[in-house]
């Protein structure tokens, strides 16, 4: 009667562990899935205006953009594919003018910007523009129109100040010099109070935030100037011009497609 040779105790270790591994490998991948089909049925149908199998159909084809946006923005699955539909309807609405329009014109977004977001300093949009999408398109992509928001809406503070300054930065270099922030305060207060004074106030407005954000005093305020007045005292987020969104439109906004209207 022959006997049978007992297994090797670390092939038998080393087989369980891969069992172990693959089984939770397995596990998270089905969790994964499962959470995101409680997602999507969650959600059902985003938009009644529409017809089901159209809505279905664009859910489809951008499912993979959509991943993708989730990974780096400041909102849900469901929350992107709302955002995207608003942009479907509008490029939709753009097609029946011109039928060759290859997304949501920057004319659209400016109006849904001011209409919405309570962007109304038009001597900023087209900097803010400018900082969104240096592509010289008349239209903006999906992937861009849902960046904007994620930052609009929901942007940490050191991503709205980055933004901010981009905006500010005229020359590109770097730098807020006196002559450019003249510039900017002086086109901010015509667009607001119209140009007897301004020129005036804009002077005055200098000396005093020069004084409060050039930390090194040298004359300019940079990037670590700025960034570090802020931290500080964050009303001097926008202290060069409005380019951002107020508080009340963007709850009122958030409310429109999210849960909650809650902010980061």
């Amino acid at each position: 009667m022959t006997t049978a040779t007992p297994a090797n105790p670390n092939f038998l270790n080393v087989f369980k562990i891969i069992s172990s591994a693959k089984k939770g490998f397995l596990r998270k991948k089905v969790n994964r899935a499962r959470r995101e089909n409680v997602a999507r049925g969650m959600a059902g149908q985003l938009d009644l205006s529409m017809d089901s199998m159209e809505e279905t159909r664009f859910k489809k084809r951008n499912q993979y953009l959509i991943q993708r946006l989730e990974k780096r923005l400041h909102f849900t699955y469901a929350e992107i594919e709302c955002l995207l539909l608003i942009y479907y309807k509008l490029w939709k609405e753009g097609l029946v003018n011109n039928p060759s329009q290859e997304g949501v014109t920057k004319v659209q977004f400016r109006d849904v910007l001011h209409c919405a977001l309570d962007m109304t300093d038009d001597s900023l949009m087209d900097r803010v523009f400018l900082a969104l999408d240096k592509g010289p398109s008349s239209c903006i992509s999906m992937e861009t129109w849902a960046t904007a928001f994620s930052l609009f809406l929901r942007g940490t503070i050191e991503e709205k100040i980055q933004f901010c300054f981009s905006v500010y930065d005229i020359m590109g270099d770097g730098i807020l010099a006196r002559d450019s922030i003249f510039q900017l305060l002086r086109t901010s207060l015509v667009s607001q109070s119209g140009e007897e004074d301004a020129e005036e106030s804009a002077r005055d407005m200098i000396e005093v935030i020069t004084k409060k954000m050039d930390i090194d005093r040298d004359g300019k305020i940079s990037y670590a100037d700025y960034k570090q007045s802020v931290l500080k005292n964050p009303m001097l987020l926008e202290a060069f011009g409005q380019c951002l969104p107020s508080r009340q439109a963007t709850f009122s906004y958030l409310t429109t497609f999210t849960s909650t209207g809650s902010t980061m």
